[in-house]
């Protein structure tokens, strides 16, 4: 089967560079080992905070920001394509501390963003009490940043899914990619369930698993490694009234959603492809949630997962086609920011494909940048 185009995972990126290409009138195939996002995408918060999760002005902070400043006409046009509601908000959120320490690590973190410009204000106990009345009375000062969003990840998803339906992408479904089929040297298709796919690119969207492939007769270091980093989460049912802001303490995070469910994250486990959820991770979750918010103690459980964040070795996500194996794109290791970066690499990357041309914001997370240090080791 031969196709213009095939992607391989099918989460919330790979759906929607899928659904980009496919919009413009070239056959897409999409292979994904499971179900439609049923993975990171599925399992995240939908934070959309560059400020609380990253710590200077560097070229992955840039690329969060751009990625932020679009989100609201990428939301916009999937609800107007759909019809199906991704609940982008934008009230901002607080980053608080509890104790002395913890208030003098929030300074230290937050006080480059105020010399670079960015947006934030800092709040007295008192004054975060106004913006969350429940909080803890221990709460000794925090940091409101209103330049920071949320969506609802898992409806954002089901959106891009309609979009990439409405486009026409042709969905393989339990689909195991093994190989990456290579003709003169250059990537022209895939081997999944034992059966050949030929394409003039090939999307590598694979998340934790995008370095599992085999490549005959090349060295191992072309595939940049990701390893899953486990994260566990849950999710409890309050008042709306609860809780109006995302909340970040030094230890979790607490997402509100409009009808009064809380997501409470996130561990960080190296623990490979296990996605078990565990009672202590769980019983650290509540207890810390417990101590930010006190009559979240009566919350009723709805729900607990673990997800895997796919992590490079330096963290930062690989993005571009890569120099020795022309016709390979890789759109992976997003690690902590991937519904945050979804707007921003779709973007980039179906540009790449239509153009030839790498924007400059993608030089600094091209796959290359790993060659001389496979190659030393």
């Amino acid at each position: 089967m031969y196709s213009d185009i095939i992607v391989i995972g099918g989460g919330l990126i790979g759906c929607g560079i899928a659904a980009q290409q496919a919009s413009s009138g070239l056959k897409v195939n999409l292979f994904e080992r499971g179900e439609l996002i049923k993975e990171a995408s599925w399992a995240a918060a939908g934070m959309l905070a560059p400020q609380s999760e990253l710590t200077a002005i560097t070229p992955l902070f840039l690329l969060c920001q751009k990625s932020l400043a679009i989100y609201p006409e990428f939301t916009k046009k999937l609800y107007e394509q759909t019809r199906l509601d991704p609940c982008h908000r934008s009230e901002g959120s607080l980053q608080l501390a509890f104790d002395q320490l913890s208030a003098q690590e929030l300074e230290k973190k937050l006080n480059w963003q105020a010399s670079a410009g960015l947006n934030l204000r800092k709040l007295t106990s008192n004054e975060v009490k106004e913006f969350i009345p429940s909080i803890s009375s221990k709460v000794l000062t925090g940091y409101y940043l209103p330049d920071e969003h949320q969506v609802d990840n898992r409806k954002l998803s089901e959106s891009i899914v309609k979009q990439a339906q409405i486009a026409g992408v042709n969905f393989h479904l339990g689909s195991q990619v093994t190989e990456i089929i290579v003709e003169q040297n250059k990537a022209v298709g895939i081997i999944a369930n034992g059966e050949r796919h030929l394409a003039s690119k090939i999307i590598n969207a694979a998340g934790s698993w995008a370095s599992l492939f085999s490549l005959p007769n090349f060295p191992k270091h072309i595939l940049p490694e990701i390893k899953p980093v486990r994260g566990q989460m849950l999710a409890v049912k309050a008042s709306p009234k609860t809780l109006s802001y995302t909340l970040h303490s030094k230890h979790i995070y607490l997402v509100p959603r409009f009808d009064g469910t809380i997501i409470i994250g996130s561990t960080t486990e190296h623990v490979g492809y296990d996605k078990s959820v565990t009672i202590n991770g769980l019983e650290n979750l509540s207890t810390e949630a417990k101590t930010i918010i006190p009559e979240l103690a009566n919350a009723s459980l709805v729900s607990a997962w673990a997800g895997l964040r796919p992590a490079s070795i330096d963290l930062l996500p690989i993005l571009g086609e890569h120099s020795q194996l022309p016709g390979f794109v890789f759109a992976t290791g997003h690690y902590r920011n991937g519904i945050l970066l979804a707007p921003i690499t779709i973007e980039l990357i179906s540009k790449l494909i239509f153009t030839g041309k790498t924007d400059e914001l993608l030089l600094p997370f091209s796959p290359n940048r790993f060659i001389s240090t496979a190659k030393a080791s």
